[in-house]
């Protein structure tokens, strides 16, 4: 679910930017909106979540003056390797199936609207999307958001509005999120939006360094096989990533970047598939990591 929040972020930072100033280089919001966005990343950190491989595809395939339809796709491998001292008594995750390399993914669809509503900017976001993971089918989610925008000019953006998730595993499946952007000059910018925040500063028309920190989640399903437990789980693992980014331009329409930093965990947890039950916490230690990512943009 992380990769559709983060896109419903990036869709909404990169509306405001193509009305509110004119384009860059290298785009400061997961390369703006286009019609079609390839991207492959990897990130290796020294932990028993390890070695995650994702790759992603968005293709805008409907688009007018107030609506767009965006098709998505996700792919993702995920290495764990947990130790039976990180379970609770009674659990061994080599019997559970939680030790292995897993692959999950996601197919689904957004769709984003931009109006006016009482006299101010309003966009409306939505997505639905199928997980798929551990050979089968797993579930349907979504995520539906609003944002009104209290300030839109060329230097500075601010807007919020409400998120409600659909079919989550949180137990909080509706909050408050605002998002807020000003450019101090032509090479310095604030972001603050979804959980994320960064300085970024703009060297040259090719160049991007991004100093802050992010919201990571990555999940995976297993079939635990115990008495105590749902046939079907989700092993869902939340972190907070301060680090520094950088972004290049390599070619027309392709991008490199790579980052590190270091990983808090704010949650590592076993529930049911569609279940808000907690059944059990797993540590994770604060522990550095790199991350490698290529895009292609059109």
């Amino acid at each position: 679910m992380r990769y559709i929040f983060f896109f419903l972020i990036t869709i909404l930072i990169s509306s405001i930017h193509c009305t509110a100033q004119e384009s860059q280089h290298v785009p400061t919001d997961n390369y703006g909106m286009v019609k079609t966005n390839i991207r492959v990343s990897y990130d290796y950190t020294n932990a028993s979540i390890s070695d995650h491989f994702n790759a992603r595809l968005s293709y805008e395939f409907f688009k007018n003056k107030k609506f767009t339809l965006t098709a998505n796709a996700n792919y993702n491998s995920l290495q764990a390797d947990l130790s039976i001292d990180d379970l609770p008594i009674g659990y061994d995750p080599n019997l559970m199936g939680m030790n292995k390399t897993h692959l999950y993914g996601q197919l689904g669809v957004s769709a984003s609207f931009r109006s006016r509503l009482w006299g101010l900017p309003f966009m409306a976001f939505g997505t639905l999307s199928a997980d798929w993971g551990d050979k089968r089918f797993q579930r349907v989610s979504g995520i539906a958001m609003g944002m009104f925008m209290l300030r839109a000019n060329r230097n500075t953006q601010f807007g919020i509005g409400p998120l409600v998730l659909i079919n989550s595993t949180t137990k909080i499946p509706a909050f408050i999120i605002f998002m807020y952007r000003h450019r101090f000059n032509d090479r310095i910018a604030l972001n603050l939006y979804g959980g994320m925040f960064g300085f970024d500063y703009t060297p040259t028309k090719s160049d991007l360094i991004t100093i802050g920190g992010d919201i990571d989640v990555r999940s995976f399903y297993f079939q635990p096989n115990h008495i105590d437990l749902p046939n079907r789980c989700r092993y869902t693992n939340t972190n907070f990533r301060p680090g520094i980014k950088y972004k290049r331009r390599l070619a027309t329409n392709f991008y490199g970047e790579i980052q590190g930093g270091v990983i808090l965990k704010m949650s590592s947890r076993v529930t049911g598939v569609t279940g808000t039950k907690r059944y059990f916490d797993i540590p994770m230690p604060t522990r550095p990591f790199i991350q490698i990512a290529f895009n292609y943009a059109l």
